[in-house]
C-alpha cells in the first residue's frame, strides 16, 4: 500500500513538473540563460538559492495553480541535496530532466576528446592544445591572461 501511495505521489510530482516546464517555455525561458533569469526573478534576496517561499512565491507568480502539499513536493524534487534551499544547479537539472540517450552519447564523445590523459577528469593539462584561450572575452579585454583563463 506504501508502494502505490508513493508511485501516486511521484506521478503527481511529474504532472507538476511537466507543467511547470511547459509555463516556463511558454514565457520564453528557453536554454540555461532563459531559465537563469527566471531563476534570478524567482530569487528574491539574492542568495542564489530559492527557498520554499521564494519558490512558492516563483511557482504561483507563473501562473501554476499548486496547492501547498504539491510545492512542499515540487520543492522537495527539486532540493536534491536537502538542503533546504534549491541551488541554480538543482533547478536547471530538475526542469531540464535526464538527457536523451544520443545527448548522454555526445557529452560522452565530447568528454573522451578533452581527457587527453584518461584519467576521467578534465583538467587543466587536459584543455591545453584543446582550448583557445585567446578569444576568451577576458582574454580580448585584458582582464586575464590565456594561463589564468585555463
Amino acid at each position: 500500500n506504501l508502494i502505490n501511495v508513493m508511485t501516486e505521489t511521484d506521478a503527481g510530482i511529474l504532472r507538476n513538473l511537466t507543467q511547470l516546464r511547459e509555463q516556463i517555455i511558454s514565457r520564453g525561458a528557453r536554454g540555461i540563460v532563459g531559465l537563469q533569469r527566471k531563476f534570478r526573478i524567482m530569487d528574491d534576496d539574492g542568495s542564489k538559492s530559492l527557498n520554499l517561499v521564494e519558490f512558492k512565491k516563483g511557482i504561483r507568480e507563473s501562473g501554476l495553480k499548486l496547492t501547498d502539499m504539491q510545492l512542499h513536493q515540487l520543492f522537495g524534487y527539486f532540493d536534491k541535496d536537502k538542503s533546504g534551499t534549491i541551488d541554480f544547479e538543482e533547478f536547471l537539472q530538475g526542469i531540464r530532466g535526464e538527457m536523451s540517450p544520443s545527448r548522454k552519447k555526445l557529452v560522452a564523445m565530447a568528454f573522451k576528446i578533452l581527457d587527453k590523459n584518461g584519467s576521467g577528469e578534465v583538467d587543466p593539462e587536459d584543455l591545453v592544445g584543446v582550448y583557445d584561450a585567446s578569444r576568451h572575452p577576458d582574454v580580448l579585454t585584458g582582464k586575464r591572461t590565456e594561463d589564468e583563463v585555463l
